[in-house]
């Protein structure tokens, strides 16, 4: 409701000051959903931070294995061994309701397997080849649970930069009209009640001389 079309009146007066009350509130509101928020993000930030050092140590040695596995029995072997090995992962997937958002959790199952459990034979198979199947599953298991991880907190970011924009909307735009309003509204009445008092002097003042006239006759 703008001044262009609402009178200034108490009563609208009054509708924008309870206007003002609730976008006060819902500032408030929205403050503390951003800490929360932030918290939330930081706390998994640090979760993340965690598993992507162990990531990277992972992800080194198994870059490391596998240049011994090639080195020692070729690319070809190394290929038709990761080709008898591929199977599809056994991942449990879980959300949780953060602040309106649902955010996953990957659970990995059974990532790493034993030299059997992956078809290939242990006679065949070099123990350069093993450890290389091996590590790279490890770095597997990590990436799975790092994943997951890293796009919650994405989604914390983004939803914490949506929460900024609408407390700087309120903040900066519709507070300050209400209260910009709501002066020009006073500043109305406050016109309008010195005019009514002037008026009544003016009218009293009139009543008075007629009357003194009355009386200076009779």
């Amino acid at each position: 409701m703008s001044m262009d079309s609402a009178p200034a009146t108490r009563m609208t007066m009054m509708t924008k000051k309870a206007s003002i009350k609730m976008a006060s509130d819902g500032v408030s509101l929205l403050e503390g959903k951003r800490e929360a928020l932030l918290k939330e993000l930081i706390d998994r930030a640090k979760v993340l931070r965690e598993l992507r050092n162990d990531l990277h140590i992972r992800g080194r040695a198994s870059i490391g294995n596998l240049a011994i596995a090639r080195a020692s029995q070729g690319s070809g072997s190394v290929r038709s061994t990761g080709i008898a090995g591929a199977r599809e992962l056994n991942l449990t997937i879980e959300t949780e309701k953060v602040w309106g958002m649902d955010l996953g959790k990957i659970e990995p199952k059974h990532v790493v397997r034993t030299p059997a459990e992956r078809g290939i034979g242990l006679m065949d198979t070099s123990s350069q080849v093993l450890e290389a199947a091996e590590s790279a599953e490890n770095m597997l298991e990590q990436l799975v649970q790092c994943a997951p991880l890293e796009r919650n907190i994405q989604l914390l970011g983004e939803e914490i930069k949506k929460t900024n924009r609408r407390i700087n909307a309120l903040n900066e735009y519709l507070l300050p009209k209400l209260k910009g309003e709501v002066r020009a509204i006073a500043r109305v009445l406050e016109e309008r009640e010195r005019e009514d008092t002037f008026r009544l002097k003016k009218i009293k003042s009139k009543k008075t001389g007629q009357n003194d006239v009355t009386s200076s006759l009779l």
